[in-house]
């Protein structure tokens, strides 16, 4: 075959590459090393450039993606990643962008080049899971606020009934203590329920205000009624403290809520430490339990929605929800600040949760 039927072949093979690219529904780019589009397919253009392909090639990759947030600046439900240049540094993954008011699944894989190799990303249109997600959340709202009158109305019977448990049998009382038990674990999921539905519809704004930590976290320790067989204990804090914004109620919850996961995956006796720390860039809390800790393996799903942890902690006490984590995320984002788990040692050693605030721009 000459060279001229082989170049013709060549070019009739790349043109129909291209009408198979051009026939996809995600849009696909290739971009450089260096951040510019090098290529892109019609569902590509269509997205970025009006349908025009020719414009796409020599756009910055940051000016095609931005990380999503809401109206508010507190990352969405499905977060955000980091800064689309950072995508060159990295291997192969996935995050959400927007593009323009769209939510974008994307995708990014590399193409080995001689050198540094070139990024093929894949955007698919996440509006419909969007909104299957809005719907679903938009029902759970519904359905909490619809159980709240009546459960709380079994729930002052039961208590009524509890005052006169002395005049029932034996087995009445264990029946009557169990209905009491599961009561309060359903109110307190319907209670986190609302308060992350009104977060989330910006129903509740929190109110932020400079706080001396160490001091507020010392009355909070002193009015916590705890048994005989939790040690609660506030060690001085570490370095000079800035001053941090934050709503008292708002951290109180969070407080509350790591310290009901605590008691529940800990043996008796429970020790509980919390320390605050002086960083560069603000203040940070470290919450340390010496119960079962939590396993390596599922440690990035702590914070989803209905995770529940009975399988990597002590499950005696284990009939939460696998909300509370979730709503100390939400709380922390709502004051600017951020809540993670802290690899230990051993899972034997325990549970580390590191809570951290910006300093405030006041002082």
């Amino acid at each position: 075959m000459s060279d001229e039927a082989t170049l013709a072949q060549l070019r009739q093979s790349l043109g129909l590459l291209q009408v198979a690219f051009d026939a996809a529904a995600e849009a696909m780019v290739i971009v450089e090393p260096g951040g510019e589009v090098r290529w892109g397919n019609q569902a590509a253009a269509d997205l970025w450039t009006n349908g025009m392909a020719i414009l796409l090639v020599g756009r910055r990759l940051e000016q095609l993606l931005q990380p999503i947030t809401s109206s508010s600046g507190v990352p969405m439900a499905i977060e955000a990643v980091e800064h689309p240049l950072q995508l060159l540094k990295r291997g192969d993954g996935e995050g959400v962008y927007g593009i323009g008011e769209k939510l974008q699944q994307l995708e990014w894989r590399r193409i080995p080049q001689p050198g540094d190799g070139y990024l093929l990303l894949l955007a698919r249109d996440l509006a419909p899971q969007e909104l299957a997600l809005q719907q679903q959340r938009r029902f759970l709202n519904q359905l909490a606020h619809e159980l709240n009158t009546p459960l709380a109305i079994v729930s002052g019977s039961l208590k009524q009934l509890g005052k006169k448990a002395l005049d029932l049998g034996k087995g009445s009382r264990e029946r009557l203590q169990q209905a009491q038990q599961e009561t309060t674990r359903l109110v307190r999921l319907l209670r986190n329920l609302l308060v992350l539905s009104d977060l989330e519809t910006g129903r509740r704004q929190l109110q932020l205000q400079p706080v001396d930590l160490q001091g507020w976290l010392q009355h909070w320790r002193d009015q916590q009624d705890l048994p005989e067989d939790v040690q609660l204990t506030l060690l001085p804090a570490v370095g000079k403290l800035a001053s941090v914004a934050l709503d008292a109620e708002a951290l109180a919850e969070v407080l509350a809520q790591l310290l009901d996961n605590s008691l529940r995956y800990s043996e008796s006796p429970a020790q509980i430490q919390l320390q605050l720390h002086s960083t560069a860039s603000g203040v940070e809390l470290r919450w340390q339990d010496q119960g079962l800790g939590i396993a390596a393996e599922p440690r990035d799903q702590v914070f989803e929605r209905f995770v529940r942890l009975e399988e990597h902690r002590h499950r005696s006490q284990a009939d939460g929800a696998g909300l509370g984590l979730a709503l100390c995320v939400a709380l922390m984002q709502a004051m600017g600040g951020s809540i993670a788990l802290e690899p230990v040692a051993e899972a034997s050693t325990g549970a580390s949760f590191l809570l951290q605030w910006p300093q405030s721009s006041g002082r």
